[in-house]
């Protein structure tokens, strides 16, 4: 679009929408789709992240903790919610805009699997614990998840279509409803089974915003099962939601387990720990979300410039991932202390432990996208399940003796292996090559930046602050230095 003829600040205005509102090129919708995907993740994320100190300052350890079992055994029963269509839409309408015409099936297998998944839960909460309480908030919430989901599923749609900027605006009223509904609960009505209310409450009223906002399009609900249409869908989905399920199992049996053996205040702190986990990986979530369109939109033809891109995304995930680690190890005691209070200090050990998973996740990531981008999520699905079988195994035999501590170092365990695996498999079964020279120098690279850093933010002192920048300022100019040493150009070099 022509825009010389324009005044300046037309012309700025007209910049601006064809940088963050029209699809252009590759580079250019991946920064339009990674503006959106941050501003998003930057507000929802920071809502969201209110309520946990919330939660947590005003039901206290014992409390919380209850929440937060019942929260984590409804949260692993999302893997029959979704059963990996969410993945699979975006896949097949990234491939090719026809497939359009698959959304009223997947519409309907979404209603089907939504009432396997709740009759499921329902017989599950009675086996899992004998309290009527915590059963009624498993359900409520379990219908929650669900109701999230199906909203999950037009998130689909924006990112095949490579419009964030819609996923944005629904993410965001979708935080505002909890967040609202949450702090009017812990103000007028404290209970942490109102809390679950107002998680439901939230998911009903984004998912009506998502049937106004896409009435009369693609949005409408198949009234026929078509079994070709099905079957074809089935085939990619069920792989993906059986590797989705091993992966809830060692996101959330840590949880659910301290709950089954009675250590409710360890669920509590753990959970706090776990939950900054959680928000301290958005990065790599981020990256990855929109990244994947792009790459899967390419990948029949894997050239220099494909791996290329590629190994750059690999490194930058490295170096995000160890700059995050080595800054939870320098701060999380002030920063649990200043947030959560003193009755979750414990939190803060557990924080640090997890701190190496974090990094682990990081490395990791490009090779477990590379699985999905190829169409390997059957050996995907045996790799975690395999890591999901250790976590279990760890859990039951660390967390008698060390509670909360255990389930941390379980936690650790269990992405030692996703790591080790993925490596070995992505390397196998995809035209890619994950452990290479590029990886290993920018490994080297944020170690020692990571260590440079740490000492930095340690001669700070308990300023978070101003412990963090530094740190940043520090791992930075190390990063930059090293990267572009004589020695990067002779070890990076394909």
């Amino acid at each position: 679009m022509m825009i010389r003829g324009l005044g300046a600040p037309t012309r700025v205005l007209e910049l601006v929408r064809q940088a963050l509102f029209v699809n252009l090129h590759w580079t250019q919708i991946v920064l339009k789709n990674m503006v959106w995907a941050t501003l998003a993740e930057a507000v929802v994320r920071g809502l969201k992240f209110l309520l946990l100190p919330i939660l947590a300052r005003v039901f206290g350890p014992a409390e919380f903790g209850k929440f937060a079992f019942a929260y984590s055994f409804a949260a692993m029963f999302d893997v029959v919610f979704d059963s990996g269509l969410a993945l699979t839409t975006t896949r097949e309408l990234a491939v090719a805009k026809v497939n359009e015409h698959l959304l009223p099936d997947i519409l309907l297998m979404k209603l089907a699997l939504g009432g396997l998944g709740v009759a499921g839960l329902a017989l599950g909460m009675m086996l899992i614990t004998p309290d009527p309480t915590t059963r009624w908030m498993i359900l409520v919430l379990g219908v929650a998840f669900f109701v999230l989901e199906m909203v999950n599923l037009s998130f689909s749609v924006f990112r095949a279509w490579q419009r964030m900027e819609y996923e944005f605006l629904v993410r965001v009223a979708q935080a505002l409803f909890l967040v609202l509904g949450v702090g009017w609960i812990a103000w007028r009505a404290p209970s942490v089974l109102n809390v679950t209310y107002a998680y439901l409450i939230s998911g009903i009223l984004t998912l009506g915003l998502i049937l106004v906002v896409m009435r009369g399009g693609p949005w409408r609900i198949s009234l026929h099962v078509r079994r070709n249409v099905w079957a074809r869908v089935l085939r990619v989905a069920l792989p993906l939601a059986l590797a989705s399920g091993a992966t809830t199992v060692y996101m959330n049996v840590d949880s659910v387990m301290l709950g089954y053996f009675g250590k409710i205040i360890d669920t509590g702190w753990y959970n706090v720990a776990i939950r900054i986990t959680g928000v301290l990986l958005v990065p790599t979530g981020l990256l990855s979300l929109v990244i994947f369109p792009a790459f899967a939109s390419t990948s029949a033809n894997v050239d220099v410039t494909f791996r290329r891109r590629w190994d750059t995304w690999s490194a930058g995930m490295v170096a995000v991932g160890a700059y995050i680690a080595c800054t939870v190890v320098a701060t999380a005691d002030p920063v649990i202390g200043v947030v959560f209070g003193p009755a979750f200090h414990p939190a803060g050990t557990a924080l640090k432990i997890l701190a190496i998973t974090v990094a682990l996740i990081f490395v990791y990531t490009p090779s477990f996208q590379a699985m999905i981008v190829f169409d390997r999520q059957r050996t995907l699905f045996w790799c975690l399940l395999s890591a999901a079988v250790v976590n279990v195994v760890l859990n039951i035999l660390l967390i008698p003796p060390f509670g909360l501590y255990g389930s941390a170092w379980a936690t650790v365990a269990t992405h030692v292996v996703i790591l080790g695996e993925l490596f070995v498999l992505a390397g196998r079964c995809t035209p890619l090559r994950p452990v290479n020279r590029a990886l290993v120098w920018a490994m080297i690279s944020a170690g020692t930046a990571a260590a440079a850093a740490w000492w930095g933010m340690l001669a700070v002192g308990h300023a978070a602050w101003l412990a963090v920048p530094v740190g940043g300022i520090v791992f930075a100019g190390v990063w930059v230095g090293l990267r572009k040493s004589v020695a990067f150009g002779m070890v990076a070099s394909w």
